[in-house]
């Protein structure tokens, strides 16, 4: 069951990815005034969801698709819950990303963008960021929080599923991103952790899908430099600064906030089934 779903979740990922990023990067090499990687992305998405969600060919896996992606309707209340709890969960992780990148001594270049995005118009680099944010919403929680959780939680149980999911959401980011050494582990696993916890006590990966998608949107911006200042000085050469104490303070609040908030939610999905 384990290697399974590691190998469905990668070739979930891996193809679901493939599109939109061919779409951004030739959109920005051919007509960047034009952004109509936003019409392939949104296209793209769209099918990706149809097929995984339990429709298309073979019949013969439609129902098994269905079952592993996680993705059922919620209610209002539970959708409420969700957010709430989501919010709470993803702002206490991304202050603890914050906290680390003050710790790992890694350079600035290390959380740079893979193009640079200072030669095109603002519009431009909104739609390239929302194409990314939105892949990254649709396909790593279809994936990971989806198509790996599934299969690994029916054999062995939330707890390993949550944290091999975790691990290998860390292993495709420490492959493709320079920033994500295993100084960052914690951080993955947090996460992962935040949208392992919002897909069992909801019973859905949807709201994940939705909060992955705008996290990033707004994180993005702010880690490749193109929105606000973001310092990677280590707190051994700056000391401990005020900056430092908001973010440790910003994710001890938000994770302590984040347990009830999940029990709620957990009592809101019972009551609406």
């Amino acid at each position: 069951a384990i290697l399974r779903g590691i190998l469905v979740a990668e070739l979930v990922v891996t193809i679901g990815t493939i599109p939109p990023s061919i779409a951004v990067i030739l959109n920005l090499r051919t007509s960047p005034s034009i952004p109509w990687m936003l019409v392939v992305t949104a296209g793209w998405l769209l099918f990706f969801w149809w097929y995984v969600s339990g429709h298309g060919w073979p019949r013969s896996t439609q129902e098994a698709r269905r079952r592993d992606l996680r993705a059922p309707s919620l209610s209002k209340r539970a959708w409420t819950w969700a957010l709430i709890a989501g919010t709470l969960g993803i702002t206490g992780t991304i202050a603890m990303a914050f906290v680390t990148a003050r710790l790992a001594q890694l350079p600035r270049e290390a959380f740079a963008a893979p193009m640079d995005f200072s030669k095109y118009g603002a519009l431009t680099v909104i739609c390239a960021i929302a194409c990314i944010s939105a892949t990254a919403g649709v396909v790593e929680e279809a994936g990971f929080r989806g198509f790996l959780i599934s299969p690994i939680q029916r054999r062995h149980g939330w707890t390993i599923a949550i944290l091999i999911s975790g691990i290998m959401f860390f292993l495709d980011h420490h492959l493709s991103h320079a920033y994500a050494t295993f100084v960052f582990l914690p951080f993955f696993l947090a996460i992962s952790a935040v949208h392992g916890l919002l897909v069992k006590y909801s019973g859905s990966i949807r709201p994940s899908v939705l909060l992955h998608a705008l996290a990033d949107f707004i994180v993005i911006p702010v880690s490749y430099g193109l929105v606000g200042t973001f310092s990677v000085e280590s707190v051994s050469v700056t000391g401990i600064d005020r900056q430092f104490i908001i973010w440790v303070a910003v994710m001890v609040i938000c994770f302590a906030a984040f347990v009830p908030a999940l029990r709620v939610l957990g009592a809101r999905s019972k009551m609406a089934h």
